[in-house]
C-alpha cells in the first residue's frame, strides 16, 4: 500500500495535467454553449435551438446514428467475442494469429481503411462484387456505396471490421481471467458448450460486456473518418449522422450557431449514456457491498 505521502506525490504530479486538459474542456464546452445561444444579432437566444429542432435533416442523421451505431456496435461485440473465443483456443502461433485478427485491423489508419473498403465496393472492380456474384450470391455488381438501400449496410460493415480488435482485446482479457475449474465442473454435470457459454462465460463477462457496450457506443456516435470519406454523408443523405451533419453545418454553410447547438445536444446524448453506465455499475457494487 501506497504512504499517505506518496500519494499526496503522485497527486501533485499530475495535477498540473489535470488542470490543463480540465481547462481545455472547459473552455471548448464553453465556447459552444456560448455560440449555440448567440442570435444573429449576437444577442442571447434560442433560436439556434428551435432551427435546429425545426431541421429535418437533424432529423435524420438522428435516425441514420442510431442505425450506424446499432449496427455497428452490436457486429463489433459479436464479431470480436466470437475472435476472443477462436483465439484462446490457438495454442501454436498464437501470437501470429492475434497479430492478424487483431492488431492489423486496429493499427490500419483510419483513411487507409476507408480508402480499402472503398475500392473492395467498386461497382466496376470491386472484389466483393466479383466474389458474390462467383458464388451465385448476386446477378451483376451492385453500387453498394452509390445507392441508398445499401450504403448504410456496406459502412457499418467496413466499421465493424475496423471496430472490432478492442472489442476482441477487452473480451480475450476477461475470457483469460475466468477460471478453467467452472468449466470442468460443468463439463463433469453433462453441460454442453452452449449451456456453458450462456450460464458461464456472459454471466462472468456481464461487466466487461457492459464496458465494452458504453466505450464502443459513444466511440461510434463520434466516429467520422470512415463514414465521411467512404460516402461523405450520401448518397442523398442516407449516410449522413450527427457528426458528418455537424461538419457540414458548420464548414460547408457556415451556421457556426445551429452546428454549436448540435454539437450541445450530442454531448448531452452522450453524457446520458455514460451517466447511465455509471449509475448502473455504482448500484451494482453497492447491492455487492450490502449483500
Amino acid at each position: 500500500m501506497l504512504k499517505h505521502e506518496e500519494k499526496k506525490d503522485i497527486y501533485l504530479s499530475i495535477l498540473p495535467y489535470v488542470m490543463i486538459i480540465g481547462s481545455l474542456v472547459v473552455y471548448l464546452i464553453g465556447n459552444e454553449l456560448f455560440l449555440s445561444f448567440t442570435g444573429i444579432r449576437g444577442q442571447f437566444s434560442v433560436q439556434p435551438y428551435i432551427q435546429v429542432i425545426n431541421d429535418r435533416g437533424f432529423w435524420n442523421a438522428g435516425l441514420n446514428t442510431l442505425i450506424w451505431t446499432g449496427g455497428s456496435v452490436l457486429g463489433q461485440m459479436i464479431f470480436g467475442l466470437l475472435v476472443a473465443l477462436i483465439l484462446l483456443k490457438i495454442k501454436r502461433g498464437s501470437a501470429f494469429y492475434r497479430i492478424i485478427l487483431i492488431v492489423l485491423p486496429w493499427a490500419t489508419t483510419d483513411i487507409v481503411a476507408a480508402l480499402l473498403w472503398q475500392w473492395m465496393y467498386d461497382s466496376t472492380y470491386g472484389v466483393i462484387n466479383d466474389i458474390l456474384v462467383k458464388i451465385g450470391i448476386i446477378s451483376s455488381f451492385i453500387p453498394w456505396l452509390g445507392q441508398p438501400s445499401t450504403a448504410m449496410l456496406a459502412v457499418i460493415i467496413a466499421n465493424i471490421w475496423k471496430g472490432y480488435p478492442i472489442s476482441a482485446m477487452f473480451f480475450l482479457a476477461g475470457l483469460q481471467q475466468i477460471p478453467n475449474e467452472l468449466y470442468e465442473a460443468s463439463k463433469i454435470d453433462g453441460a454442453n458448450f452452449v449451456q456453458r457459454f450462456i450460464f458461464i462465460t456472459l454471466p462472468m463477462l456481464r461487466t466487461l460486456l457492459l464496458t465494452i457496450l458504453m466505450l464502443t457506443t459513444i466511440w461510434t456516435i463520434n466516429y467520422f473518418p470512415l463514414i465521411y470519406i467512404m460516402t461523405n454523408g450520401g448518397p442523398n443523405g442516407a449516410t449522413e449522422t450527427f457528426v458528418t451533419y455537424i461538419y457540414r453545418q458548420a464548414f460547408f454553410y457556415l451556421n457556426t450557431n445551429e452546428s454549436a447547438a448540435m454539437s450541445i445536444i450530442l454531448l448531452l446524448i452522450i453524457s446520458a449514456i455514460a451517466l447511465t453506465y455509471l449509475h448502473f455499475i455504482m448500484s451494482k457494487g453497492g447491492s455487492h457491498d450490502k449483500a
